[in-house]
C-alpha cells in the first residue's frame, strides 16, 4: 500500500461515514479500544476528523479477565493513550470465562455480548447515542463464513452491517437489550477497509498497537478460520475475500427486499 492510499484512507472512512449516515453532527461517540491495531486504527481516524464532525470522543476498554499481565498492560496503554490525546476513559475488568461458564456460551460468544454490554452502560453514563467499534473487511469475511458454516439464513449470511441497533442484540449482563438500550446504535467506520490498509496506516502514523497472543490459538473458531481455512481459499482465489463480502452485500440486498 502507497503512501497515496494511506493519506487517502481518511477520505475513504469519511465517504462511508457519509455514505451509510454512521454519525450526526456534534455528537458523542463511544470508541471501544482494545489498543490492538484495528481499534487504534479507528480512535486515530475518529480523532482526525472530530473538527469536521464537532465529535466528541469518548474511550472505553474492556479487560476480559484472561491473559494475566498481558490484558493488564493493554489496559494501561489504552488508558495512557486516551491520556496523551485528551480523551476521557472508562474500563471494567470482567471475569469473561466465569460468565462463559455459568451462561453455558462459547468464551468467543460470552466476550461478545459482555463487550457490548459494557459498551452500552459507558454510553449512557456518557450521554451518547453511538458507539464505535473497529471491525474490519477481514472480520467480515470471517464472520460470514463463521455463519455459513453453521447453518445461517440470510440474515447471518449478510455478516455484520455497518450499522446496527444495540436493542438487536442479546447481551450479558445490565443494560438488557429491548431495555435502556433502545436507540443506541453501534457503528462499525472500518467495515469495508482491509487489515493491510490498517496496518499500513498504523506504520505511516508511528502508531503502535499491542498484539493479543490469544488470536494465535486456534481453538478459537474465527482463529482458525483466518489462520488456517482463508489461506487455503486463498491459493485457490487470491481474492476470496472480495468474493465473500460481494456476496454478503448481495444477500444483504436481498434480505431488506425481502
Amino acid at each position: 500500500m502507497g503512501r497515496y492510499e494511506v493519506v487517502q484512507l481518511l477520505e475513504k472512512v469519511s465517504l462511508d461515514i457519509e455514505r451509510y449516515c454512521l454519525l450526526s453532527w456534534g455528537e458523542t461517540i463511544v470508541v471501544g479500544v482494545s489498543g490492538g491495531p484495528d481499534s487504534l486504527c479507528l480512535l486515530h481516524l475518529l480523532c482526525r476528523l472530530r473538527s469536521r464532525y464537532q465529535l466528541g470522543l469518548h474511550v472505553a476498554h474492556l479487560h476480559h479477565g484472561m491473559r494475566g499481565a498481558e490484558a493488564d498492560a493493554d489496559a494501561e496503554y489504552v488508558r495512557a493513550l486516551a491520556a496523551d490525546w485528551g480523551l476521557p476513559y472508562t474500563a471494567q475488568q470482567i471475569d469473561i470465562p466465569a460468565l462463559a461458564r455459568d451462561h453455558r456460551l462459547a468464551f468467543e460468544e460470552a466476550a461478545r455480548r459482555a463487550r457490548y454490554a459494557f459498551l452500552c452502560r459507558v454510553a449512557m453514563e456518557a450521554g451518547a447515542r453511538t458507539i464505535a467499534v473497529g471491525h474490519n473487511a477481514d472480520d467480515q469475511t470471517e464472520t460470514v463464513l463463521m455463519h455459513w458454516l453453521r447453518g445461517s439464513g440470510l440474515a447471518g449470511l449478510r455478516g455484520m452491517l455497518p450499522m446496527t441497533w444495540l436493542s438487536d442484540y442479546r447481551l450479558l449482563g445490565e443494560p438488557e437489550s429491548g431495555g435502556p438500550t433502545t436507540g443506541l446504535s453501534l457503528i462499525r467506520p472500518l467495515l469495508e477497509v482491509e487489515r493491510t490498509e490498517i496496518d499500513a496506516y498504523n506504520d505511516f502514523h508511528s502508531l503502535e498497537p499491542r498484539f493479543d497472543q490469544s488470536n494465535l490459538d486456534t481453538t478459537y473458531f474465527r482463529n482458525w478460520l483466518r489462520q488456517r481455512v482463508l489461506p487455503l481459499l486463498a491459493e485457490h482465489n487470491p481474492k476470496v475475500g472480495e468474493v465473500v463480502r460481494r456476496s454478503a452485500r448481495v444477500i444483504a440486498d436481498d434480505y431488506t427486499l425481502l
